[in-house]
C-alpha cells in the first residue's frame, strides 16, 4: 500500500523541527558548559524564561529568584542572556565601576524602534554617542544640583504644590488625578513655559503627554511584546492573526509625535511673539539662533524625554504617600506635630524649602517613601546592556547580556533594613531624632534614581517636588480612612502595578486639619 503524501510531509516537518531543536539544545549546553555562568532558575531551551516572567510586578518574581540564588542571578529569554542584579554592591560594581562596559541599552524593537523612543535619552545608545553627551549636557545645565535649587525653580514647585492643595481641598475623592495632573502641569512649564489652566479639570497638553506616557509604559514592559525577542517578527504583515503589536505601535507613535511637536509648536509661536516664558526648550533654541533641523528634532526629543522622566514617577511617591498616611495615622500626628513646632499655630504661612532642615522627621517620611515602595522598582526605567564580555565574580557575562538592577530587593533587604515591608520612618533617625547619615548602600536617594551613566539626570527636581509636595500636605490636612456604609474603616490593601508602579486605587479621606488651614489653602493660592 502506498504511503499517504500529506503523512510523508508531516514525517518530514516533524524530523526538521526535531533536528533544529537538538541543534539548539546541543549549542546552548556546549555554549554554557564552556565557560561558569551565574546562578539561576532551570528554563527551557532557548525559550529559556521567558513565560516565567509576568506581565506585571516582575521585581517580585526577580526577587524570589534572588533570594534563591543569590546576588547576581542569569535567566534567558528567547535565547538572550539576561542577568538580574540584586544587591547595592553588584549594581555598584558593575553599573557605575564598570560604567564604560554597561551604560548601553538593549535594542528596543517596540518602544524604540517601532514606537520611536529610542530619539529620546532613555533609549539613546551610551555612553559614547555625541546624541547622548548632548541630552546629559543639557539635562545638567537646566536641572542639575545646583540649576534645581535656583529660587525660580523652587518657586515654580512650591507653586505647584498650592495648586494640589487646592483641587485636594475640592475634590479630595480624585486624588489619583490631582497628583499626576500637577506634576505634568508643573513639567509642562519648566520643559515648554506652558501654563496649565488652574481651574479647568483638564488640559489639551497634559492629555496628548499623559497619552504618550501610557504607550511608553505599556511599550516598555518586559516580556509585553514577543517583537522584543523575536526581531523578525517586526517584518510581519499587520493583518496576519497575531500582528497586533504593529496597530498598537502605530497608535504609540502618533501619540509620540503630537508629544514632540505641538508643546515645541507652542514655544516657537510664543517666541515669535516675544511672549515667550524661559524653559527648557526655549533656553536651547535662544542658544542655537538658528537651529537645523537635525537640533529641532534633538530638543523636541530632550524635552519629550524630560516629561517622561517625572511625569509618572513623581506622582507615584505622592500616591504612595497619602497611601502611607492613611494606613498610620501616628506617623501622621508625629509628622504634624514637628510641623506645628517649626510654623507655629497662627496658620500665617504654608512651609517651604527654607524650613527643609528644621523637619527631620518629615525627611525621613520622604526617604521611607521612596524606599518603602520605589516608583521603578526595576531600576531607572530600562535595562542596561553590555558592550562587551566581562567577567564579575569568577562568573562570565557575555557581550550582549541584559541588566536589570532589582531597586525593590534592594530596598527590602531585611539584612538592611529590619521589616522592609514596614513603613518606618524612624529607621532613617538617631536616638536623638536627628535624620541619621546614610551609608550609600541603605539611601534611598542613592539606590532608588539608577546607577552609573544613566542614573535619572532629573533626581534633584524630582526630590524637590516630592519634599514640598509631602511638607504642604501634612501641614493642612489630616488624611485618613475611609468609612463603609455600616460606619467601618476600610484599610487599604498595600498593592501596586506596573512598570512604574503606582498603588492600586484605595478609598481614604483628605480633610482639612482646621478651618484656618482651609484658609490659609485658598489664600496662598
Amino acid at each position: 500500500m502506498l504511503s499517504n503524501p500529506s503523512s510523508q510531509w508531516q514525517r518530514a516537518l516533524d524530523l526538521l523541527f526535531f533536528t533544529v531543536f537538538l541543534w539548539i539544545c546541543l549549542k546552548l549546553l556546549r555554549r554554557s558548559g564552556s565557560k561558569r555562568t551565574p546562578p539561576g532558575p532551570v528554563g527551557l531551551p532557548y525559550i529559556g524564561h521567558t513565560w516565567h516572567i509576568p506581565k506585571d510586578r516582575q521585581w517580585l518574581k526577580f526577587n524570589e529568584w534572588i533570594r534563591e540564588y543569590g546576588h547576581v542571578v542569569r535567566i534567558t529569554v528567547m535565547g538572550r542572556p539576561t542577568v538580574i542584579l540584586g544587591s547595592f554592591q553588584a549594581a555598584k560594581d558593575l553599573l557605575d565601576a564598570r560604567g564604560t562596559t554597561y551604560s548601553n541599552r538593549p535594542v528596543a524593537i517596540m518602544a524604540g524602534e517601532l514606537v520611536g523612543w529610542n530619539r529620546g535619552l532613555g533609549y539613546s545608545p551610551g555612553p559614547y554617542s555625541a546624541r547622548f553627551r548632548e541630552f546629559r549636557r543639557l539635562f545638567h545645565q537646566f536641572m542639575g544640583p545646583r540649576p534645581s535649587q535656583e529660587e525660580t525653580i523652587l518657586e515654580l514647585q512650591e507653586k505647584s504644590a498650592d495648586q494640589l492643595l487646592l483641587r485636594l481641598l475640592n475634590t479630595p475623592e480624585e486624588y489619583m488625578t490631582h497628583v499626576r495632573q500637577i506634576t505634568g502641569a508643573l513639567i509642562l512649564k519648566l520643559a515648554y513655559g506652558y501654563t496649565v489652566s488652574a481651574t479647568e479639570s483638564s488640559d489639551p497638553l497634559v492629555d496628548i503627554a499623559e497619552t504618550a506616557m501610557q504607550g511608553f509604559s505599556r511599550a516598555s514592559e518586559p516580556g509585553a511584546f514577543l517583537v522584543d525577542y523575536i526581531s523578525w517578527v517586526k517584518y510581519v504583515p499587520a493583518w496576519i492573526p497575531g500582528a497586533g503589536f504593529k496597530k498598537a505601535a502605530k497608535s504609540m507613535r502618533e501619540d509620540l509625535e503630537r508629544l514632540y511637536d505641538v508643546p515645541f509648536g507652542f514655544v516657537n509661536e510664543e517666541m515669535n511673539a516675544g511672549r515667550a516664558h524661559k524653559s527648557f526648550t526655549s533656553v536651547y533654541l535662544n542658544e542655537r539662533g538658528s537651529p537645523t533641523h537635525e537640533e529641532e528634532e534633538l530638543i523636541k526629543a530632550a524635552a519629550a524625554s524630560l516629561y517622561s522622566g517625572g511625569a509618572d514617577t513623581t506622582p507615584s511617591s505622592l500616591a504612595s504617600f497619602i497611601l502611607a498616611m492613611t494606613l498610620h495615622p501616628e506617623i501622621q500626628s508625629r509628622a504634624q506635630a514637628e510641623l506645628d513646632s517649626v510654623l507655629g499655630s497662627n496658620w500665617h504661612r504654608l512651609p517651604n524649602f527654607s524650613d527643609r532642615d528644621s523637619l527631620p522627621y518629615v525627611n525621613a517620611i520622604v526617604l521611607e517613601i521612596l524606599r518603602w515602595n520605589p516608583a521603578v522598582p526595576l531600576g531607572y526605567r530600562l535595562p542596561h546592556s553590555l558592550t562587551q564580555d566581562d567577567v564579575y565574580e569568577g562568573y562570565f557575562l557575555p557581550k550582549g547580556t541584559t541588566l536589570w538592577a532589582n531597586i525593590w530587593t534592594m530596598l527590602h533587604d531585611p539584612k538592611i533594613f529590619s521589616d522592609p515591608s514596614v513603613f518606618q520612618p524612624e529607621r532613617f533617625l538617631n536616638e536623638d531624632r536627628t535624620l541619621r547619615t546614610l551609608a550609600k548602600y541603605e539611601d534611598p536617594i542613592e539606590i532608588g534614581f539608577g546607577f552609573g551613566r544613566r542614573i535619572c539626570p532629573g533626581m534633584f527636581l524630582a526630590l524637590n517636588s516630592i519634599y514640598i509636595g509631602i511638607v504642604r500636605m501634612l501641614y493642612v490636612f489630616d488624611i485618613s480612612r475611609a468609612m463603609d456604609e455600616y460606619g467601618q474603616q476600610i484599610i487599604p490593601e498595600v498593592e501596586y502595578d506596573g512598570f512604574i508602579s503606582h498603588p492600586r486605587p484605595f478609598r481614604c479621606s483628605i480633610r482639612p486639619r482646621s478651618k484656618e488651614a482651609e484658609e490659609l489653602i485658598r489664600r496662598e493660592v
